[in-house]
């Protein structure tokens, strides 16, 4: 355990002194004969000191000199400050602290931050990619309040303050000296009249900040967050006022300097805080050297405590009216939020075809950085939501993806740059303006959405429109008999057939991916088949290529395709380069080759023997 170290906190052996401190040094007096004097000590230096004696509890200060000379500053000192170094270091271990000092101390371990995050965080990137989301998952489990800043916020909407309140009131008549309800001469229902009456309403910050004291009165004070959506739509400095100051943190967690309440706010926190019994109040006092707790009691002072924790989110492409001034920065760490795949597996469904949104988006931002030179006008996976079908796929909708996808781009995006760029062509190479999308009835023109997104290079996941293969058609490829002889094919200089060339094929690509340390996965070679495997007529088949070891047992007792378990049932087992153990259709058509080359070639596998035509 580690103690903080305080003023006028003293060494057991009496060489030390703590006489001040702030947020980067101690000022200290040595008492040690020969070095005495007073010394200002670095707290970044002490810390490497502690960690040191953490490892090496018997050393002594000049074995602490000669090991960490040349890797830390610490060599710069002379032996005197090593010495205090020393021994304050054992003072924060708590082997050179007396008890009443460990007492008045607050123990490290009750203030760290139990995330390893700071105390006031942004997450700020590109539109949809998450910021809210990560937040939710480390918030959800605790209390925490959440308020979304706008234009129209300010300190009343962001703390609290005194609002109309209407309520009823039974209505009485005057009879001598006595006071008499008034009922309905109807119904004999009292008659009432609505009053209003002003009450103090709290908000997000004080809803906050009272539930974090309230938690104090615990050993462990479980964190409290303070949530705030797109900081950067409101006006910082008046929506916080005073609290600004609040938000400098010391090393315990606590603000450096609290803040007076005005009158109203004084009244609602000493009724709130009057039964309030703090676990840590006399170390919290200590710090402050002052009776602290008792004037956040009182409600006369307002003081962060060390686990209340404000994050908030910004969007990196959201026009601000009122741009965050430096001096607010500088009292927020800042997380940045890249644009990732999520691995949702969106799609987008426009036309009876669906398209990879992950796709679209590494495309249209590839368009959008070189167009506009714009990270922050960028696309996040999360930019439009996606809808779980009957299926179980994750659908974003083609008006969907009209009204807010497409939208975005031509007035957010492309605004200020033209329309120039082939992406926003139509098929006869004239431009598609942002009505184009829209028939006379304002309805949306599919076949001008997906126009959009076959501009950018994207083909089709699968084309339901060729779902309806002709039986006769997939047996003339899957159905051996059609051919004379099972002739031999070379799959990467191994010698096969072409009956397990699919096999073989996947393999090689399999080997190839592993000794180049590739990711090569089932779902991709899912992929890669279906754009491979093409009937007679062109159409697209939906096959299953492929079968995974855990679903094999379920799926030869259930199918009712006896052909496909058939050819199933005997094949060797592959392994993908995620560990995932499955099986390849075997026994090809001869009309099956052009397309067994197709699949070969896509995988960059050496094939011959395969008539491609």
């Amino acid at each position: 355990m580690r103690y903080i170290l305080q003023k006028g906190f003293k060494s057991i052996n009496g060489q030390i002194e703590i006489l001040d401190s702030d947020s980067l040094c101690y000022l200290v007096k040595n008492n040690s004969k020969g070095i005495s004097g007073i010394r200002t000590i670095s707290k970044a230096l002490l810390e490497e000191y502690v960690d040191y004696f953490e490892k090496h509890p018997h050393n002594t200060s000049q074995q602490a000199r000669d090991d960490l000379t040349g890797k830390t500053a610490i060599d710069k000192f002379e032996y005197g400050y090593t010495s205090t170094l020393t021994t304050m270091a054992r003072m924060v271990i708590g082997d050179q602290l007396s008890s009443s000092d460990k007492t008045l101390s607050i123990p490290q371990s009750k203030v760290t931050n139990i995330f390893n995050q700071p105390f006031q965080l942004i997450y700020y990137g590109a539109p949809g990619t998450g910021k809210s989301h990560r937040i939710k998952q480390v918030c959800q489990k605790y209390e925490h309040y959440r308020i979304t800043f706008h234009p129209d916020t300010d300190y009343a909407s962001f703390v609290g303050s005194y609002k109309p309140i209407t309520h009823s009131e039974q209505v009485y008549t005057n009879m001598g000296d006595k006071a008499i309800p008034l009922k309905d001469s109807v119904t004999g229902e009292p008659v009432t009249t609505t009053k209003i009456t002003y009450q103090y309403v709290y908000q997000a910050f004080l809803n906050a900040y009272i539930a974090a004291w309230k938690e104090q009165q615990n050993e462990n004070p479980s964190p409290v967050f303070l949530v705030i959506e797109e900081i950067n739509r409101g006006n910082c400095a008046q929506i916080f006022g005073d609290i600004f100051q609040l938000l400098d943190r010391n090393e315990n967690g606590f603000s450096d300097y609290p803040i007076i309440a005005d009158n109203d706010l004084k009244k609602e926190l000493a009724k709130e805080f009057e039964t309030l019994d703090v676990f840590n109040a006399e170390s919290i006092n200590g710090i402050y050297d002052d009776d602290i707790i008792a004037k956040i009691k009182s409600g006369s002072h307002l003081l962060l405590p060390n686990n209340l924790y404000i994050w908030a989110t910004m969007n990196t492409s959201d026009q601000s009216l009122f741009p965050i001034d430096s001096a607010f920065k500088r009292r927020w760490d800042w997380k940045y939020v890249k644009i990732a795949d999520s691995g949702k597996n969106y799609r987008i469904s426009v036309n009876k075809n669906e398209y990879d949104w992950w796709e679209f988006v590494e495309a249209i931002n590839s368009h959008i950085g070189i167009d506009t030179d714009q990270e922050d006008k960028k696309l996040g996976y999360f930019f439009a939501k996606a809808t779980k079908n009957d299926e179980g796929k994750y659908i974003i909708s083609a008006d969907t993806f009209l009204s807010k996808v497409i939208f975005f781009i031509y007035n957010d995006v492309y605004k200020d740059f033209g329309f120039d760029n082939d992406i926003f062509k139509d098929e006869d190479g004239e431009i598609l303006t942002f009505a184009n999308y829209f028939n006379q009835y304002g309805d949306t023109v599919y076949e001008k959405v997906e126009r959009f997104i076959r501009n950018l290079g994207l083909k089709p996941i699968s084309l339901s429109t060729n779902v309806d293969v002709e039986a006769t058609e997939i047996d003339e490829i899957f159905d051996d008999s059609t051919s004379s002889e099972n002739r031999e094919i070379v799959v990467d200089s191994v010698a096969s057939s072409r009956n397990n060339s699919f096999t073989a094929i996947t393999q090689a690509a399999l080997k190839q991916a592993a000794a180049n340390g590739n990711s090569l996965t089932i779902d991709d070679l899912t992929l890669i088949a279906q754009s491979s495997f093409l009937t007679p007529s062109g159409k697209q088949m939906k096959k299953k290529y492929f079968l995974k070891e855990i679903d094999k047992d379920e799926y030869l007792t259930s199918s009712n395709d006896q052909t496909a378990k058939d050819r199933y049932k005997f094949q060797i087992p592959l392994t993908d380069t995620n560990g995932e153990t499955f099986y390849a259709w075997a026994d090809w058509g001869v009309k099956a080759e052009p397309s067994l080359a197709r699949y070969a070639d896509s995988l960059n596998v050496k094939v011959e023997g395969f008539n491609r035509k």
